[in-house]
């Protein structure tokens, strides 16, 4: 008998954000964070109970801060004020 075909492990779904995306924590966390405060992507990680947790730095701390997606949202570049990406991107499809 193949037990490879009786059991199948489950599906991990994939991580929701891309190593050097952008993004913001959520508010409702324990330290008080400007609104502002944007976050970059350094290192994906392996779940801690059903999130999976990411490694993210701020451009203005020199430390690293751990966080799981679900603490997570994605900048819009649309909304994010961020010009010089604006005009790259219209660069690249004109």
């Amino acid at each position: 008998m193949n037990i490879h075909r009786r059991y199948k492990l489950p599906v991990t779904p994939p991580h929701r954000f891309a190593i050097g995306q952008h993004v913001r924590l959520r508010s409702g966390g324990g330290a008080a964070m400007k609104s502002t405060a944007t976050f970059e992507i350094l290192a994906r990680l392996p779940p801690l109970g059903g999130s999976f947790q990411y490694r993210i730095r701020d451009a203005e701390e020199k430390h690293e801060r751990m966080a799981t997606e679900d603490s997570l949202e994605a900048i819009d570049i649309w909304s994010s004020g961020d010009r010089d990406s604006l005009r790259a991107l219209a660069d690249v499809h004109s």
